[in-house]
């Protein structure tokens, strides 16, 4: 089980050790995207089911890109839900993401759908999770699923109330900051540099960082003054961007680079 989990091990020790991640986005449909993406040098990939149209029999080919890249994939579930958490891990995900976590109920309730017996009450068929049959499931069930990182966001005022028994749960491996949807649920929705806003910000990521517990934001601006903000609180897994959006800006940069030519010409 060793070799399966090394990625996920391997980024464990770097969090212990005190570096700043930094990760992507995978959005869209297409595998090859997930491989450009993971062979470009990220510490990790967010690979997300809640907000596009990613489903069951194509998360497994991103699952596959990314084992090829040797980079880690975290999916982000829809829901905190053990129906739609158990497939995800049966793949062989790194790590499950659970969004709109309010209470310490809800973590503990996340944390047991990825363990089994007497520790969850994850449902038995691992079938890529153990390589199909590489690793016998007596290991899996033995140690394997416990490297399953717990990836809990932090995104509504109740989390943000009970953000340090949250975090005191076992099993718990990331605390999520959800920018978006935290600055909605303090009545401010898009505006993530208003002040106040970013007090909550700053509060999630030292509360966290207080219980042992690595911070991870998920923003799409990968501006260098964004990174450095994040950066600047504490927070130590910076997720950004997405396909679309490196797409759209690459697109801007060469028709912008044309028309400078094009006035020169002129």
């Amino acid at each position: 089980m060793e070799e399966q989990f090394g990625l996920t091990k391997e980024l464990k020790r770097r969090l212990e050790a005190g570096e700043t991640l930094i990760g992507s986005h995978v959005t869209c449909n297409d595998p090859l995207l997930t491989e450009i993406i993971g062979n470009a040098g990220f510490d990790y990939l967010w690979i997300d089911m809640e907000h596009t149209y990613i489903e069951k029999t194509m998360l497994i080919n991103h699952l596959i890109a990314a084992r090829a890249c040797q980079i880690p994939a975290f999916v982000r579930i829809p829901w905190n839900d053990q129906v739609l958490a158990k497939p995800i891990l049966d793949m062989g995900a790194d790590g499950l993401i659970f969004p709109m976590i309010r209470t310490p109920k809800d973590a503990e309730y996340a944390v047991q759908s990825c363990l089994y017996p007497p520790y969850g009450v994850r449902g038995y068929g691992p079938r890529r999770a153990t390589q199909f049959g590489k690793y016998s499931g007596k290991e899996y069930i033995g140690e394997g699923h416990k490297n399953i990182m717990k990836l809990i966001q932090i995104e509504t005022r109740e989390a943000v109330e009970h953000i340090d028994a949250i975090a005191a749960v076992p099993g718990v491996d990331v605390l999520i900051i959800g920018p978006m949807d935290l600055s909605g649920a303090f009545g401010k929705l898009a505006q993530t540099q208003d002040p106040e806003i970013r007090e909550v910000y700053r509060h999630v990521a030292q509360r966290g960082r207080a219980a042992g517990k690595p911070v991870l934001v998920s923003t799409g601006g990968y501006e260098e003054e964004n990174l450095r903000f994040w950066a600047s609180i504490g927070v130590n897994m910076i997720t950004v961007g997405n396909e679309p959006g490196y797409l759209t800006d690459g697109l801007k940069k060469t028709l912008a680079n044309f028309r400078t030519v094009m006035d020169g010409v002129a």
